[in-house]
């Protein structure tokens, strides 16, 4: 008898990266949204799709000027690589969900407004109570935050609300303050506080990133612009600036240090809050290491009055009091 030998084709695997390129251009609306999203360049994103359209021998997707339309085969492949995406993410979290000391990796997105104050309590607790979890951390603006989040570029980030399109939990409210030199004739005049139209004509030193939206929103809800004089990025250098004279400064209460002598911060009358919330990847509801990260996070949201600014005495509670 002859025997038969079957040989297979070689199987050409296609990768997750592909996979998680073509579904963030879908989720973002375009390739550099998408590259955004995902922490790489542009290139790599278009790079990806190409590879994976020549895999499949079939385009998914049509691109013109108007924007990006997928192609009906591209619709059905879509469901498809969510489905990949979403096997993965699943795979990763049962491996991490042995009964033994949580392990595994969580990727955080925060902004300097939160860092500040809060995030470093946050680690130490986390790391702490997990100290086998890998905690990886990226900074960045809210928006970006945002997009990271539908890209699946991280697990969880500290936002701003609202954010309709993602799942999120309420975290707490931080209060506006107007920073100004100890000598300025607002800070000599305050009162109890400093009403929103007597900042609009003074020189405004604006904090950009994740504030920036947030204060400019705030004089247009009294039908005002600010007299912008400097946009900076660096809260210190922010605050030795409005030290040096060069004009006044907004900022929320958690995202103020230990304020260095000669300033002095004043409340908006009437208040002025914005409301912080935990955003998840829609992939890592279900994560065991995103549980604890919220747990810890609410846990340390309620233990103080986040709305004030930090006193020159010291820090909030020891981190490593915080309880389960």
């Amino acid at each position: 008898m002859r025997r038969v030998i079957w040989r297979a084709e070689p199987y050409r695997f296609m990768k997750l990266s592909q996979c998680a390129a073509f579904a963030a251009i879908i989720d973002t609306g375009s390739f550099t949204a998408a590259a955004r999203a995902l922490d790489i360049s542009q290139s790599a994103v278009s790079h990806a799709i190409s590879s994976l359209e020549k895999e499949l021998g079939v385009g998914l997707m049509k691109r013109d000027r108007t924007g990006i339309e997928l192609t009906e085969t591209g619709r059905r492949v879509l469901a498809h690589t969510r489905a990949v995406l979403m096997h993965s993410e699943q795979m990763r979290h049962a491996a991490n969900s042995a009964p033994e000391d949580l392990r595994g990796r969580i990727r955080i997105g925060t902004s300097q407004s939160f860092a500040c104050r809060l995030l470093p309590a946050l680690m130490t607790a986390l790391r702490t109570r997990h100290p086998q979890l890998e905690i990886e951390l990226r900074d960045g603006p809210d928006m970006q935050i945002a997009d990271w989040l539908r890209g699946y570029a991280i697990d969880v980030g500290i936002v701003t609300l609202p954010k309709k399109d993602l799942s999120t939990i309420p975290l707490l409210q931080d209060r506006m303050y107007a920073v100004l030199p100890a000598a300025h004739r607002l800070a000599q005049n305050a009162g109890a506080g400093l009403r929103v139209q007597q900042l609009s004509t003074e020189p405004l030193l604006l904090p950009v990133g994740g504030m920036e939206a947030m204060v400019r929103a705030m004089f247009r809800t009294v039908g005002l612009e600010p007299h912008i004089a400097y946009r900076v990025q660096d809260v210190n250098a922010l605050l030795a600036m409005v030290a040096g004279g060069h004009g006044i400064t907004v900022l929320p209460s958690l995202a103020m240090p230990v304020m260095p002598a000669g300033l002095r911060v004043v409340p908006l009358t009437p208040a002025v809050s914005r409301k912080l919330a935990i955003a998840m990847s829609p992939r890592a509801k279900n994560s065991r290491a995103v549980a604890a990260f919220i747990s810890v996070a609410q846990t340390l949201a309620n233990r103080e009055d986040w709305t004030q600014p930090p006193s020159r005495t010291g820090r909030p509670a020891n981190p490593l009091a915080v309880r389960s």
